[in-house]
């Protein structure tokens, strides 16, 4: 009883150590599923955040690539207004006092637009010298004295030094066109004096422009004068946001002896200076262009741009002011370039977490692309597997059917036997055929020849005529007899070439109707015709060989006086051509011995016409070769419909002159 009793304590205590073991293996599992995908978390956050630092050194170089475009045209810009701010300094050296000026045909062209030199009358080139045109050289305008004495920013000197002035500016014309043209981003040029005169290119009528009344109320006087600029540097100012074709306006004092004498100035479009921004990858980002005080000049984005930068990225300015980029995960991503000629930002602007989702989903496409490089190598694992049970079961396949094959090629040498034997007693009964149909002309023109040589001059002519008539009549049935037997072994023996052309079947029918002339005419028959104007892709010879024996085998069975029609029919992309007769016909058993293969005897005609019972052989034989058959229609007493078909083809001719309408 003890040991019994001990049985199933002992399975139970199996049970409960089993149930442990598998406890544990779980746990185990569970680990290592979570380390590895821990490892696999921190591998693909390495990834990621390469990748977003790979995107921040890409963007940084396209915002400083951008950022020194428009620096090479600002300080083209620049560099031409410091040129023409040397030649006006370099003439006041060069003629220090008004009386030494010169005097050109500018100048004088200027003073004579208000001779009398009234007060009350301005001063302009509205009217060029010659050779000077308008379109090669600006205008230079000049208050007159009582509107520059109603501006308090104006201040007009002695008549000497004004016309001093005007000598100078007058010589900076030829210079401004140049610039303009050097520089092909400037809208407009312009020197303005506080003298209240004014050189501007392009050329401007005096009465088409209200300059002369803003003269010195314009940003970019004011802001290039000593008050607003006393180290006399180059001023950048913005025109007002509410125009509709803004302007950047570049101004540079020039000031001799601690003297502010006026400001040469550029504009260009601020349309230009977007473009220059270039486009952005993704659709949500920015390029933007700030000045120093935060305000944006232009943007990227279609559509009206934010006034401040504070309105796109907090803090604006006082955050780019380390330099480098600006990302988090809460926060908008900012690269910034500040420009060398001018001051202002160019600045990159997503928003948040955009790179991280553009990195992320980067990352996420190479992860799926090495699954499925490696679902790829297992692919190509398998397929290689199954290769080489496909090779051993294909071994195993090749020896059953290598035994398969003695035996069908057992059968067919039993076959290839009982062919050759076939054809052997075909071959008999063909020479046996032959040699009859020979014997019998031959015999009959040896005994005719043998009695013309014997009796020629006792016969009449009427008789020597009709020994020569029937004589020709047998050398003919002979030659026909050899003609088919020719053609018939060269078929067999694949000796003909089959050599296809395109011609038109009226020909070949034309020559056959010909051939049998003679013997349609001897039994007064009709051979008509009607094949119409169709061309056709076949041997010409092997065609001939065809309608010939069909139209004697027509002729022949045809009872005398009657009819014969050649006709044709399109049957798709071959041609049939029918050979029809009234004849005696035949009945369904002649048809069918006719119709087998190999040469058979041949009927007697309507008037006891021999054939060589090779023609319908050969016939079926020259249409096979023509990838068609011999068909044969007869009814007893009614006649016999033979035909054939043949590939239809187009009129050479007519194809080229369609090709050449193409053409035209």
């Amino acid at each position: 009883m003890d040991d019994h009793g001990a049985e199933p304590g002992k399975a139970g205590h199996i049970w409960r150590a089993a149930a442990q073991g598998l406890a544990h293996l779980d746990r185990v599992l569970i680990a290592a599923l979570g380390l590895g995908a821990l490892l696999g978390a921190v591998l693909l956050w390495w990834q990621i955040d390469g990748r977003i630092h790979a995107l921040e050194s890409v963007l940084a170089n396209q915002i400083r690539l951008r950022a020194s475009a428009i620096d090479v045209q600002m300080q083209a810009a620049q560099g031409h207004l410091e040129a023409l701010r040397q030649r006006a300094e370099l003439f006041y050296a060069e003629y220090p006092a008004p009386a030494e000026m010169p005097q050109g045909s500018l100048l004088t062209a200027f003073l004579a637009s208000n001779p009398g030199n009234d007060p009350a009358l301005p001063y302009s080139l509205d009217r060029l010298p010659p050779p000077y045109l308008t379109s090669q050289i600006g205008n230079l305008i000049a208050l007159s004295a009582d509107d520059a004495a109603q501006q308090p920013e104006i201040s007009r000197a002695d008549p000497g030094a004004w016309r001093q002035e005007a000598a100078m500016m007058v010589q900076l014309l030829p210079l401004m066109a140049v610039t303009q043209k050097v520089v092909p981003e400037v809208r407009r040029l312009l020197y303005i004096s506080r003298a209240g005169m004014v050189a501007l290119h392009p050329w401007v009528r005096s009465d088409e422009t209200d300059l002369l009344l803003q003269l010195a109320t314009t940003p970019a006087f004011r802001h290039a004068g000593p008050a607003l600029n006393p180290q006399g540097g180059p001023v950048w100012t913005l025109s007002a946001p509410d125009q509709p074709d803004r302007m950047v306006t570049l101004s540079l004092p020039l000031t001799l002896e601690g003297r502010f004498l006026g400001s040469f100035t550029l504009d260009v479009p601020l349309a230009g200076i977007r473009e220059k921004l270039g486009s952005v990858i993704r659709t949500d980002a920015a390029m933007l262009l700030v000045d120093g005080n935060g305000h944006i000049i232009a943007s990227s984005q279609d559509g009206p741009a934010p006034a401040l930068l504070d309105d796109v990225l907090p803090g604006g300015l006082e955050r780019l002011a380390g330099g480098g980029p600006l990302h988090g995960f809460n926060q908008p991503f900012t690269v910034s370039a500040a420009l060398k000629s001018a001051p202002w930002h160019m600045v990159y602007v997503t928003p948040p977490f955009s790179l991280l989702l553009v990195a992320m989903q980067d990352v996420v496409i190479s992860v799926l692309g090495f699954v499925a490089s490696l679902l790829v190598l297992l692919f190509i694992v398998r397929r290689l597997m199954q290769r080489a049970l496909k090779v051993r079961d294909q071994a195993v396949q090749a020896e059953r059917n290598a035994r398969a094959a003695a035996e069908r090629a057992l059968t067919d040498l039993r076959a290839a036997h009982d062919e050759l034997d076939f054809l052997n007693r075909e071959k008999t009964r063909f020479f046996s055929l032959v040699s009859h149909d020979l014997r019998g002309p031959f015999n009959s023109m040896l005994g005719m020849t043998q009695e013309l040589a014997d009796h020629a001059p006792r016969m009449s002519a009427e008789d020597t005529a009709d020994f020569a008539r029937t004589v020709h009549e047998m050398a003919r049935k002979v030659f026909d007899l050899l003609e088919n037997l020719l053609q018939w072994s060269r078929v067999q023996m694949s000796g003909t070439p089959f050599a296809p052309m395109v011609f038109p079947v009226r020909d070949v029918v034309g020559d056959a109707v010909r051939d049998v002339a003679s013997a349609a005419l001897a039994k007064d028959i009709q051979v008509l015709d009607a094949v119409g104007d169709r061309w056709v892709l076949a041997d010409r010879t092997m065609a001939l060989a065809i309608l010939r024996n069909l139209l004697m085998n027509a002729v022949k069975f045809s009872h005398p006086g009657g009819v014969v029609h050649v006709t044709s029919r399109a049957q798709g992309d071959r041609l049939e051509i029918a050979v029809t007769d009234k004849g005696i016909g035949m009945e369904p058993s002649q048809l069918q011995q006719l119709l087998r293969a190999g040469p058979g005897a041949s009927r007697p005609g309507t008037q006891g016409e021999t054939g060589t019972g090779l023609g319908l052989t050969l016939v079926r034989d020259l249409a096979l070769r023509h990838g068609g058959e011999l068909r044969l229609e007869s009814e007893p007493g009614r006649g016999t419909i033979a035909s054939f078909t043949v590939p239809l083809s187009a009129d050479p001719a007519e194809t080229r002159r369609l090709a050449a309408l193409g053409v035209e």
